[in-house]
């Protein structure tokens, strides 16, 4: 397994290892048609949002590099 916090496994299975993660970065992760965002939140609570919307996430699937950007396209 990687050292990534937030990751996909061998049996596609979102896997998280909270104790890596930042407080309050946001990590994506894209699986199934959707995206998922991870955060640890100032209380170490976990959160996650799932993002469906298929414009949005066929945006995703060709520059998943950018998936952030993607996101905060969105706010404008």
């Amino acid at each position: 397994m990687s050292d990534s916090p937030v990751l996909i496994d061998e049996e596609n299975k979102i896997k998280l290892k909270p104790e890596l993660m930042i407080v309050e970065k946001i990590y994506p992760i894209l699986i199934d048609n959707s995206i998922f965002l991870f955060y640890k939140d100032e209380n170490e609570m976990i959160n996650c949002y799932e993002v469906v919307d298929k414009e949005i996430v066929q945006k995703a699937q060709k520059n998943p590099e950018k998936i952030i950007d993607i996101i905060e396209e969105l706010d404008k």
